[in-house]
């Protein structure tokens, strides 16, 4: 979490942090939680601004009854 607020406040990691991150899960690991953390952080921004889905139709699809045939309530 320390790292991901780092990122988010400015891009600074403190030598300490870093070194922390690479104790714990290596140096690889410390690569992998980087990129992971900028792409999903990238990747909400691009989100909003893109803004929200335009409105999509509501289908309903009846439960057909026991015994009766899917193609028949499809029709």
């Amino acid at each position: 979490m320390r790292l991901t607020d780092a990122l988010i406040a400015g891009g600074r990691i403190e030598p300490a942090l870093k070194a922390a991150v690479i104790d714990e899960f290596g140096a690889d690991g410390f690569d992998e939680l980087i990129f992971t953390i900028t792409f999903a952080s990238g990747f909400s921004k691009a989100a909003i601004a893109w803004g929200p889905p335009p409105e999509l139709p509501v289908i309903e699809v009846p439960t057909p009854t026991p015994g009766g045939d899917v193609s028949t309530v499809l029709d």
